[in-house]
């Protein structure tokens, strides 16, 4: 791809960002006059490089389309697109997470993309993985396309130098169960500090990067945290329990010479710099953290945090065997009932989900699996990321884990979650902890339910 040349920029006043404008010109798209479309994603950071190429992409098929680009980081993007889809006022081309249908009312909000399909003979089932197709639909009908395979929080990172460092072999000693997991991270811990306090964690299993790693480890071993409808709490059942209990030993096993709870939370403010968000990645790439569980994005952050390390993937070692991390819902680009500019909108939404040049371009430069079949055929995969890593990802991303409950469930839960180290050293018992946080989901569910 060449570099994007901006010729068009205006200053656009958005509630979190001022937006670029690619002018694109004249092309397919906008055959009858120039046409600019809106655009919103989540991807800044080490990505805006990734849009900017795609931009270019487009701009050389259809030289006539400029665009209004706003960038809203992912913690900030779901209130907003509600919002907006309340008052009418989507973009043309809008990111959504496919767990935000309920709440979007999609058959009054998007436009109902299942006639544009059949209207350009689009095959998805040949065409999408198929999760991701079937997420792709809400009662029957066509409302998005999927951007990146929906992730999870189910891949397991390893740093393999500090492995050898403390004297274990990285591919023969990556634990691929609890009990392995928990016996070499006792090795890691006894060998890699030296001193009073924590420099080096094996894995803290509160950190909250994403989903709580309780919600993660529990379905992983066939234990929901909340029922199908998601009207029942499941956090008091005994699978819940079994898991809460396993991380509360695990900090006691593994930590108590350092203080347990209480030493792991001066190494997140001492070391890490933060307890909780994306920033937690960060002692993984620092060196001071050996195992992270996270998703397929943690690749394209690492390289590009550090280039040097040399690191392995692999499913979640459960408690019994090997789970992995495909979520239910994912990212995907929709577009508005209320744009003026549907055709064009279409044709730009088509390059960004289901074509090689567009959105599989985009997946292989952060080297994670794509919604395209065809594309993680690619042979870029394997020299980007080796043999290796891409077999274990591909393996964990076919090991299913599908928490039903909608994603917005799952941000009421964290903080309370979070709040489980405090409490524990405040003296309360893991089981009165998780029985309140029952209580305050189910109070929770019972609101919205009614």
């Amino acid at each position: 791809m060449k570099k994007l040349s901006v010729i068009l920029l205006t200053v656009v006043i958005s509630l979190f960002y001022v937006s670029p404008v690619y002018s694109t010109g004249q092309g397919d798209a906008a055959k009858d006059g120039p046409v600019e479309l809106s655009w919103w994603h989540l991807w800044g950071g080490s990505r805006t490089e990734l849009i900017d190429a795609l931009l270019e992409e487009y701009a050389d098929r259809n030289p006539n389309v400029t665009f209004d680009v706003t960038f809203t980081p992912p913690n900030e993007l779901m209130k907003k697109v509600i919002q907006a889809a309340g008052t009418g006022t989507l973009p043309d081309v809008v990111q959504i997470h496919s767990g935000w249908y309920t709440n979007l009312m999609p058959a009054e909000t998007l436009e109902n993309l299942s006639l544009y399909a059949e209207r350009d003979g689009l095959n998805l089932e040949s065409t999408l993985v198929d999760a991701e197709r079937l997420r792709s639909y809400w009662e029957g009908s066509l409302y998005s396309l999927p951007n990146v395979n929906a992730g999870a929080q189910g891949l397991f990172f390893y740093n393999k130098d500090l492995m050898r460092q403390a004297g274990l072999d990285p591919i023969k000693d990556a634990p691929k169960n609890w009990a392995e997991f928990t016996e070499v991270s006792r090795i890691l811990v006894d060998k890699l500090n030296t001193g009073k306090e924590l420099d080096v964690i094996a894995w803290d299993p509160n950190q909250m990067a994403g989903q709580p790693s309780v919600i993660v480890f529990s379905y992983g071993a066939g234990y929901p945290t909340v029922s199908n409808d998601t009207k029942i709490a499941l956090l008091d059942t005994p699978g819940v329990m079994k898991t809460a209990q396993a991380f509360d030993d695990y900090m006691e096993n593994i930590y108590g010479s350092y203080g347990g709870y209480r030493g792991v939370m001066e190494w997140n403010s001492r070391v890490a710099g933060a307890d909780t968000g994306a920033a937690q990645v960060q002692a993984f790439i620092n060196g001071n953290q050996v195992f992270y569980v996270s998703g397929s994005w943690t690749i394209g952050q690492v390289k590009s945090g550090n280039p040097d390390m040399d690191f392995g993937i692999l499913p979640v070692p459960g408690f019994e065997v090997q789970h992995g991390g495909t979520a239910k819902n994912g990212w995907s680009y929709a577009i508005s009932k209320s744009s003026k500019h549907k055709d064009a909108a279409w044709d730009f939404l088509k390059f960004i989900t289901l074509e090689a040049e567009g959105n599989g371009e985009f997946c292989i430069a952060q080297g994670r699996p794509s919604p395209i079949i065809s594309v993680n055929k690619d042979s870029r995969f394997l020299t980007e990321s080796g043999p290796e890593i891409w077999s274990n990802l591909v393996q964990s991303m076919n090991m299913d884990i599908v928490p039903e409950a909608l994603d917005i469930h799952q941000d009421t839960l964290k903080p309370w979650l979070r709040d489980i180290p405090s409490r524990r050293i405040a003296g309360e018992s893991i089981d009165s902890i998780m029985l309140d946080i029952n209580d305050r989901y189910q109070d929770y569910l019972d609101d919205i339910n009614r």
